[in-house]
């Protein structure tokens, strides 16, 4: 391996202030993945661009659709729902630490419910309960309801969905 490691970049002064190079950069970091702009803006920095350089370069490549955190937040909320089956809570939560905004993940989740249709948080945890079901078949009924609802909430689903979706399964009554 080279000298790429992460961290300390040694920018001149010059190039660090110029808006052309950070432009460059950002577009070199956009071609291999998609990212927040967040994300984007941190590497930059990284990178040893000033900040009064990063914003507005971050500002244009957003207004040409480069850089678009509701896009970035749909394309994970259909990947994920594909993947692995995991709650609302859970999948805002890594959005969030991936840096993108509450309204922007509103405004994803909109955007995915209008063209697949609504997401019953219930039919979610109902199929990670069939996932599992080997796994705990052969535990006492108190035991695998309380394995079960644990693993629910690992994977961030709301108590009301867990509640109802193991009463459908026959995880039985209420601790």
């Amino acid at each position: 391996m080279g000298m790429r490691g992460r961290g300390t970049s040694t920018l001149s002064e010059e190039r660090a202030s110029d808006p052309a190079a950070a432009r460059e950069a950002a577009l070199k970091l956009l071609e291999r993945t998609r990212r927040t702009r967040s994300d984007l803006a941190r590497r930059l920095r990284d990178k040893g661009y000033a900040a009064a350089v990063v914003e507005p370069v971050l500002a244009r490549l957003a207004d040409v659709g480069l850089v678009d955190d509701v896009e970035y937040a749909r394309a994970f909320l259909e990947a994920r729902a594909r993947r692995r089956t995991a709650g609302r809570r859970r999948l805002e939560q890594d959005l969030r630490a991936r840096g993108i905004s509450a309204d922007d993940i509103a405004a994803a989740r909109a955007l995915l419910e209008a063209r697949e249709g609504h997401e019953d948080e219930t039919a979610g945890a109902r199929r990670v309960i069939a996932q599992a079901a080997r796994r705990y078949a052969k535990l006492d009924p108190r035991a695998r309801r309380q394995r079960l609802y644990a693993l629910l909430m690992r994977r961030g689903f709301d108590g009301d969905a867990i509640e109802a979706a193991l009463r459908e399964e026959g995880g039985g009554g209420t601790d």
